[in-house]
């Protein structure tokens, strides 16, 4: 009677928070194995912790964005506020571990905006002794299908029962999610592989064909706070959904430090095309505005005459995206110009001017922060100079410009963990 009594009085408990969890890499490398073990163990973890799980492009009250790359891992979690940090790149198991720690932590601290719950999938094995992550390695297939999933089901949600015997071979039943396994007679039969791996793939096979047959079809979200999700798999034909290519928001807008070297010709009123060699050194966003400091080195000669001309300046650029991994900088920039020159057997001197102008830029941004990009520069730089030798003009030069420019660089990711 106590008992029944201190039920009827406790309080309700709480509805779950869903949570959409996306872990994407931009290399098939160390990156991508590490994505597929966050998504299994993040997963795992989260279900843990209370939440239901979701998969991405669904309604959630949290959506988990993580973003790996070679310079560590941004994570992204959205509810009715953004919170963004990073991980710092590291020893693969310890990364994984921060980046579990860390997104349950921001999970628990974002405020879930409205989500209407959608019917879910509790995973309850027994057996597999000889496979211990057997129960994470199905619900991770679970998620890639489509199915959202829960540890604590209720009326509206499914309990898949998966029975594994000695041998390999298992049975799995769907039942109501507040029904028991032992209360369903009828299971499906599936034979064991020849491998582990293949008899994964066959269970999660089949516990998928008998998910089908009675979990509702979601209805497409349609939410404006969305992180940038391809559209939903149909339920109809579940399937496992490929990490997306494109750049994640965090890592477009992400600080960076850029080294850049670069080559081109440089024509000028007066006098024919020289060439130049550049190098320059840029802080701003991978995508947007940046301060550059750059130097251009420009060689000539002429007859008794050795010439070599600098002109270090300053300048504001700003990057336009241009599709996935494409760039677009326009920049202003002013500076000296520095035109030294030497006369064989005479004299020498260093004339000083003003460099001012513009610059157009397009570029590719590679996956690790490899920059390629090909442009014009424009403006006015030093100034009317004319060299003679034996009463005759050997060197002239004008002071409006107009350079090409090829050059390849490197994007450094600035590490930032602040609260947006």
């Amino acid at each position: 009677m106590l008992l029944l009594l201190a039920t009827l009085l406790a309080p309700p408990t709480p509805p779950e928070t869903s949570v959409e969890l996306r872990v994407t890499s931009v290399d098939d490398g160390a990156a991508k194995l590490l994505e597929q073990a966050l998504v299994q163990r993040l997963g795992a973890r989260l279900l843990e912790d209370g939440y239901r799980v979701v998969p991405a492009g669904r309604a959630a009250g949290v959506r988990v964005w993580v973003h790996l790359e070679a310079t560590g891992a941004t994570i992204e979690t959205r509810g009715t506020t953004l919170r963004i940090e990073t991980v710092p790149a590291g020893d693969p198991a310890l990364v994984s571990l921060e980046i579990q720690q860390l997104t349950t932590a921001l999970v628990d601290e974002v405020e879930p905006s409205p989500a209407e719950a959608e019917p879910a999938v509790a995973l309850e094995v027994t057996g597999a002794a000889a496979d211990p992550e057997l129960r994470e390695r199905l619900q991770r297939g679970l998620l890639g299908r489509g199915f959202a999933l829960t540890r604590r089901p209720g009326a509206d949600d499914r309990r898949l029962c998966v029975a594994v015997a000695d041998s390999g071979e298992a049975r799995v039943h769907v039942v109501g999610g507040s029904s028991r396994c032992a209360e369903e007679a009828a299971a499906v039969p599936v034979p064991a592989g020849e491998t582990v791996a293949r008899g994964r793939e066959l269970l999660l096979a089949g516990a998928a064909a008998a998910l089908d047959a009675v979990v509702p079809e979601p209805a497409p979200w349609q939410g404006a706070t969305a992180t940038n999700v391809a559209a939903p798999p149909a339920m109809a034909s579940r399937k496992e959904s490929p990490a997306g290519e494109a750049v994640a928001p965090a890592e477009r807008d992400a600080p960076v430090f850029t080294i850049a070297a670069h080559g081109g010709l440089l024509a000028r009123t007066g006098g024919p095309v020289d060439g130049l060699v550049g190098f320059g050194l840029r802080v701003g966003r991978r995508r947007g505005l940046g301060g550059v400091i750059d130097c251009v080195v420009v060689p000539s000669r002429a007859e008794q005459l050795r010439v070599v001309e600098a002109a270090p300046t300053a300048a504001l650029d700003w990057r336009i995206g241009a599709g996935t991994r494409g760039v677009v900088a326009l920049g202003l920039f002013a500076g000296v110009h520095l035109h030294h020159y030497a006369q064989t057997g005479g004299a020498r001197d260093t004339r000083v001017g003003a460099s001012a102008g513009a610059t157009v830029r397009v570029g590719w941004l590679g996956r690790r922060g490899a920059l390629l990009f090909a442009g014009l520069r424009a403006g006015w730089s030093g100034g009317r100079w004319v060299h003679v030798h034996d009463a005759e003009v050997s060197w002239r030069r004008a002071g409006l410009v107009l350079g090409l420019e090829l050059g390849a660089g490197w994007d450094i990711a600035l590490r930032r963990g602040r609260r947006r």
